[in-house]
C-alpha cells in the first residue's frame, strides 16, 4: 500500500470503521434471537473477534499477505509487519475483515450451538480458511489474482466465505426445535429496534470496509463510498417493497437484510460500478437474499438470522456482477475468472468446515441438549439469569408444588414486571374461586348427605356406613347394635302447635340423641320423626341397652317449644344387634330394628324391644 501519510492514516482510520461493524452485528443478532438466548449470541460475537484478531495477527497475516509459494500459500515470519507503518496499518485493516468473515457465522447457528463448539468453529475459520483464500485473490501473488479474479473488497472473500461455513455448521447441527415441526414456524425475536441499531453501525462501518479497501485516499475512494451507500440504499428500499407485496406488511427483516445484501453485492464490484450500476447491483443483492432466504426454508435448513441468504447468496451475486462492468468484449472471460474465483473458496469454506465439523460432532457434539436449548443458552450456558426467566420458574414451582397462594416478586422496573403482575391478579382470582368452589362443593356435599333441619347423617350416608361395618366384621369381629328410635306423641304437638313447634322438637331430640352417644357413633335421621342410631364395635350387649335408656330418658324431659310453652314426647326403640356370627345384610338389620320399634310401641310406648 501507499506510504504516504494521508493514506496511512485512512487505511487506519477504516480499520476502526470496520471494527465498528463488530458490535453492530453483535446488536444484530442478540436482537434478531430470542431474549433466552441474545446474552450467548452476543458473547459469541465477543469471542470470535478475539480469537480472529490473535490468530490473524500471530498467523494468519504471514499466511494472507507473506511470500507466496506457487500462488497457493504464503509465508513469512511472525510478526513480520512489525518494522513498517504501512505494513502493520495493512495488518490490523485485513484482521477487522478476518474477524468479520468470522463473526456471520455465529448468527446463523444460534440458539442451539454450545459455547465451546463455537470458539472451534472461530478456530477453524480463522485459521485454515480465511487466510489461505485470502492469500489466492488479495495477494498480488496468489493464483486467483494472477488469474484476474477481482473481488475489490471481499463480497467473496470476507461474506460468501462466512456464509459457507454458516452453511456447512447448519447442516451439521441441524435445524433449532419446533422450526419445522408440521410447517414453517417464526420465533420471536428479542429486540428488533436493537437489530435495526445494529444494521446502522454494520453500515457505517461498510464505508471503513469498501473506502479503505482503496488503501489511499483519493477520487477513487470517494467513488467507492457513494457506491457504497447507493447500493445500501437500493437494497433497502427493493427489501421494503418486496416485503410489502408478498405479505402486505411491511417486514423490518426484509428492510435491514436489504441494506445489508445491497452492501454485500456492490463490495466486490464498488471500484468499478458508476451510481446507476450500483443502484441495479444493490437491488440485485437484495433480491438475491430473498431467493435464498426461500430456498433455505424450502429445503427446511434453519438460519437462524438469514446470514447465509445475505452473505453467500448476495455475495455471489456481487462477484458476478464484477463481470458485466468490465470492457464488452472481456465479459465472458471474466465470468469465468469469478465462477472460478466463487467456486474454489467455497469449496475450501464449505469442504473444510463441514469435514472438520462432521469429525469433531462424531466424538464431541456440537449442540447443545435439548433440555438446555429450550431453557435458553443465557442460563444454561452462562448462568445469565434474567427476569423473565425468573419469573418463568417461580410460575413452574407454583404450579409444581399447585400452590397459588403466594405473590411472585420480580424487580419492578423489569421486563417482567408487568407480566407477573397480571400474573398475581390472575392467581388471586384464582384463589377466590377455588375457596368459593370449595365453600359450595362442602355444602353441595352436606345438602346431599346431612339433614338441613338437624344436622344428623341422612338415610344414604347411614346404609353406606352400615355396609362399611359388615364389610369389616369379615376381617376384625366385633358387636354392633343399631336402634331404631321413633318419637312418641311427636304427631300431637305437630298438629296442636304447628310445624315450626314440630321442628323444635326434632332438632332437641337431635341434640339430645347426639348427646348420649360416643363420637365414633352414627346418629341420623330416617325420615319424619324417626332416627337410626348405630353403635360399633360394643363391649357387650348391655351397653346397646343402657344407650337405649339413655336415649328414652332424655326424650322425655320436657322441650322449650315457645314462650311459657312446653312439650313432652318420648320414644319408643327396636334394638337390633349383630356380630360377625350373624348371617344379616343392611336392609335386615333396618327391616328387624323397625319390627322391634313397632313392637315396643304395642307394649305401651316409652321402651325398647330387643329384635
Amino acid at each position: 500500500m501507499s506510504e504516504q501519510p494521508v493514506d496511512i492514516l485512512w487505511v487506519l482510520f477504516s480499520a476502526v470503521l470496520v471494527a465498528i461493524m463488530q458490535p453492530g452485528f453483535t446488536a444484530l443478532e442478540a436482537g434478531a434471537t430470542r431474549t433466552k438466548n441474545s446474552i450467548s449470541t452476543a458473547i459469541k460475537n465477543f469471542s470470535d473477534f478475539l480469537i480472529a484478531f490473535m490468530i490473524f495477527a500471530i498467523v494468519g497475516a504471514s499466511i494472507m499477505l507473506g511470500k507466496s509459494h506457487d500462488g497457493w500459500f504464503g509465508w513469512s515470519p511472525a510478526f513480520f509487519y512489525e518494522s513498517s507503518l504501512s505494513n502493520t496499518t495493512l495488518m490490523l485493516f485485513h484482521a477487522m475483515f478476518a474477524s468479520t468473515a468470522v463473526t456471520i457465522i455465529s448468527g446463523a447457528i444460534a440458539e442451539r450451538t454450545k459455547y465451546s463448539s463455537y470458539l472451534v468453529i472461530a478456530v477453524i475459520v480463522s485459521l485454515f480458511i480465511y487466510p489461505i483464500q485470502a492469500h489466492w485473490a488479495w495477494n498480488s501473488e496468489g493464483w486467483l489474482a494472477q488469474l484476474g479474479f477481482i473481488d475489490f473488497a471481499g463480497s467473496t472473500v470476507v461474506h460468501s466465505v462466512g456464509g459457507w461455513a454458516a452453511l456447512a455448521a447448519i447442516l451439521i447441527i441441524g435445524p433449532r426445535i419446533g422450526r419445522f415441526d408440521d410447517g414453517v414456524h417464526s420465533f420471536d425475536q428479542s429486540n428488533l429496534a436493537f437489530s435495526a441499531l445494529g444494521v446502522f453501525l454494520i453500515w457505517l462501518g461498510w464505508i471503513g470496509f469498501n473506502g479503505g479497501s482503496v488503501l489511499a485516499l483519493n477520487a477513487v475512494t470517494g467513488l467507492v463510498i457513494l457506491n457504497t451507500l447507493i447500493a445500501g440504499c437500493s437494497g433497502g428500499l427493493v427489501g421494503l417493497v418486496l416485503g410489502r407485496l408478498s405479505t402486505r406488511y411491511y417486514q423490518v427483516n426484509d428492510i435491514m437484510n436489504g441494506v445489508l445484501s445491497g452492501l454485500v453485492a456492490i463490495t466486490a464490484c464498488a471500484h468499478l460500478a458508476t451510481s446507476s450500476s450500483a443502484m441495479i447491483i444493490g437491488a440485485l443483492g437484495s433480491i438475491a437474499y430473498l431467493i435464498g432466504k426461500s430456498v433455505l426454508i424450502k429445503l427446511r435448513i434453519d438460519d437462524a438470522i438469514d446470514a447465509v441468504p445475505v452473505h453467500l447468496f448476495a455475495g455471489i451475486t456481487g462477484t458476478l456482477a464484477v463481470a458485466f462492468l468490465v470492457q464488452p468484449e472481456q465479459i465472458l472471460q471474466q465470468l469465468e475468472y469469478q465462477l472460478t474465483g466463487i467456486i474454489t473458496i467455497g469449496a475450501l469454506s464449505f469442504g473444510v468446515t463441514y469435514v472438520l465439523l462432521s469429525i469433531i460432532n462424531h466424538f464431541f457434539k456440537l449442540r447443545v441438549s435439548e433440555t438446555d436449548e429450550i431453557l435458553g443458552l443465557n442460563v444454561t450456558e452462562h448462568k445469565a439469569s434474567t427476569s423473565m426467566y425468573d419469573l418463568a420458574s417461580a410460575m413452574n414451582i407454583q404450579a409444581k408444588e399447585q400452590d397459588f397462594s403466594k405473590k411472585i416478586l420480580v424487580e419492578p422496573q423489569s421486563d417482567a414486571y408487568l407480566i407477573a403482575t397480571y400474573y398475581n391478579h390472575v392467581t388471586q382470582a384464582f384463589n377466590q374461586l377455588s375457596s368459593e368452589k370449595e365453600a359450595l362443593l362442602e355444602e353441595t356435599y352436606k345438602m346431599a348427605h346431612y339433614d338441613l333441619l338437624t344436622g344428623l347423617a341422612k338415610r344414604n350416608v347411614l346404609s353406606d356406613t352400615l355396609s362399611r361395618t359388615l364389610l369389616r366384621m369379615d376381617r376384625q369381629p366385633q358387636a354392633n347394635a343399631l336402634l331404631f328410635v321413633d318419637l312418641d306423641g311427636f304427631k300431637n304437638i305437630n298438629d296442636q302447635y304447628g310445624h315450626d313447634a314440630g321442628d323444635i322438637v326434632l332438632k332437641t331430640a337431635a341434640e339430645r340423641i347426639l348427646s348420649t352417644i360416643r363420637k365414633s357413633d352414627l346418629a341420623s335421621r330416617f325420615g319424619g320423626d324417626e332416627f337410626v342410631v348405630l353403635l360399633e364395635n360394643i363391649q357387650n350387649d348391655s351397653f346397646a341397652a343402657q344407650v337405649a335408656e339413655k336415649i328414652i330418658e332424655v326424650l322425655q324431659e320436657p322441650m322449650t317449644l315457645a314462650d311459657e310453652i312446653s312439650g313432652h314426647v318420648s320414644a319408643s326403640i327396636g334394638l337390633k344387634i349383630f356380630d360377625e356370627r350373624s348371617n344379616v345384610s343392611v336392609d335386615s338389620i333396618l327391616k328387624d330394628a323397625d319390627n322391634a320399634m313397632y313392637e315396643a310401641k304395642r307394649r305401651g310406648k316409652g321402651q325398647w324391644v330387643v329384635a
